[in-house]
Formats: structure tokens, sequence, C-alpha cells
């Protein structure tokens, strides 16, 4: 499971490299129930100033994870 914010497309296209079906950020935050669960969730994001952007940090704040493995990719 991949889930991606992009901005320009440049995480977009890193994502579908990853994963068929990467999962949009914002799409995902407008659901009530933000529980997941997977063997390795991923995340990809652009990096703003040295820091990933507020909608991302957003979501890893209200979700909840079950998984054995997770990786971000940051550029």
């Amino acid at each position: 499971m991949v889930f991606y914010f992009t901005a320009t497309g440049n995480s977009l296209y890193v994502a579908k490299r990853i994963s068929e079906n990467p999962i949009s950020i914002p799409q995902v935050l407008k659901q009530n129930h933000l529980q997941f669960s997977d063997k390795k969730i991923g995340i990809v994001c652009p990096v703003y100033c040295g820091e990933i952007p507020h909608i991302v940090l957003e979501f890893l704040k209200k979700s909840k994870f079950k998984l054995k493995m997770s990786y971000f990719l940051l550029y």
C-alpha cells in the first residue's frame, strides 16, 4: 500500500513506479475512518524547506497503521 501527495506530479510518478494503485493522501483525508493494515505501507511526498508538507503530517496524525514495515520516499 503506497500513499502519496504531489503538487507537480513528480511524487505521483514515483508512487506509480512502486505501486500499481497508489492512494492519494488528499482523497483519503476526506474519509472518516483512517485505519490501514498491510504488510508494507509507504508514503511518497516532496520535501519543502526541509520538511514534509502539512497535509502529509495531518494524514500521519489522524491515521492508524497496522503493519510490519513502513518506508518514506522524500526528495
